[in-house]
């Protein structure tokens, strides 16, 4: 049952001595209820548009306003948390776009071989999904599971010799082989996967993401088994 049924029901219990105030109650009581309804629509209307921000090539996105340009740079504001506003600027070749105070998407990539930019509009604005889903839900942990316990194992043993120093980036290089695989949680639109510029953005990430964390494991790993080896020996 509705909200405005309900109400009708109870002010047509609560009788008035004159039926037509009683009437005009219940209609007013629906207007009411009209406009906050559509009060409502406005307001997420409202905070649904979009914020003065910047759309990196990578795939981050910066909250800023852009100020102004030239030729090189692509001037912003950006607030801090405490208010403060800071100017900044970035190389045109790293924008992919921005949105401007009134929410509107100005288009700064565009296709050109010579500067580098092979992809169409559309095929960049793929990658960088790619990038994004990639980073939001690729995780890459057993290279935590694996690489503390090896390079632990490996620095224990090699505690007195140089050589432990090459136990984070050997275990990095080999953690670096098997393939990538795009889970499915972490992809945000399934017809993707069919977009050839989609799957090379998420995988570049997914092993920028990788070898970070196995190079991190490996040193955290050697780090143990190293001190240990002192400890013990």
């Amino acid at each position: 049952m509705s909200i405005n049924s309900t109400l009708a029901q109870w002010f047509v219990r609560f009788k008035l001595p004159n039926g037509l105030k009683n009437a005009h109650v219940c209609i007013s009581m629906k207007s009411l209820l009209t406009l906050l309804f559509f009060s409502a629509v406005a307001f997420s209307l409202v905070a649904q548009e979009k914020s003065p921000s910047i759309l990196m090539i990578t795939g981050k996105v910066i909250d800023g306003t852009v100020t102004s340009e030239d030729s090189s740079y692509i001037y912003y504001d950006y607030e801090k948390k405490s208010g403060k506003v800071i100017p900044k600027k970035l190389d045109w070749e790293r924008v992919f776009s921005f949105t401007d105070q009134n929410g509107i998407e100005k288009l700064v990539y565009m296709e050109d071989s010579a500067k580098g930019n092979y992809f169409t509009e559309a095929e960049m604005l793929a990658y960088i999904r790619g990038e994004q889903d990639a980073w939001n839900g690729y995780k890459s942990n057993w290279t935590v599971w694996t690489g503390v316990p090896i390079a632990g194992g490996l620095g224990f043993v090699l505690s007195s010799s140089p050589l432990v120093f090459v136990v984070p980036f050997g275990f990095m290089v080999l953690a670096s082989m098997p393939k990538y695989k795009m889970t499915p949680g972490s992809i945000s639109n399934a017809s993707d996967l069919k977009n050839p510029a989609y799957i090379l953005g998420y995988e570049r990430t997914a092993r920028s993401k990788r070898l970070f964390k196995s190079l991190a494991s490996g040193v955290v790993g050697a780090a143990i088994g190293v001190a240990i080896g002192q400890l013990t020996k």
